[in-house]
């Protein structure tokens, strides 16, 4: 199966002052996407997304997630999710589908941290 880092997202109370922060540190370029609370980071040169800000979840039961939250491309969530209950992780969120982007789960891995992985299909409903 293959895998690879898709995708980044900074979680955040405040959208507007941290895209306003690393707009200012980094000369980031932003885009509204999606629901709202949500922003996509854009390459350098203005276009494609690369990761995002967006309003900060709890994914996690004791804690609101803090920091970046990184997904993982791969061929096939429910195989994901069978190897992550099989290697001793825990599901925090079952598949969710994103239109016209593809199906999402969230795990913790054994030293407690949230992960996402992502099976990408544009034609998703």
């Amino acid at each position: 199966m293959s895998s690879r880092l898709t995708h980044f997202a900074i979680n955040t109370d405040d959208v507007d002052a941290t895209q306003a922060f690393y707009a200012s540190v980094f000369g980031w370029q932003f885009r509204d996407y999606g629901p709202p609370g949500f922003v996509q980071i854009l390459d350098e040169a203005g276009e494609a997304p690369v990761g995002a800000i967006q309003q900060r979840r709890q994914l996690l039961d004791a804690e609101p997630t803090r920091g970046f939250e990184c997904t993982i491309g791969v061929d096939d969530v429910g195989e994901v999710r069978a190897r992550v209950l099989a290697a001793g992780g825990k599901i925090l969120m079952e598949q969710f589908t994103i239109s016209k982007v593809g199906h999402l789960i969230a795990f913790e891995d054994p030293g407690g941290n949230p992960v996402l992985a992502m099976e990408y299909d544009s034609s998703a409903e």
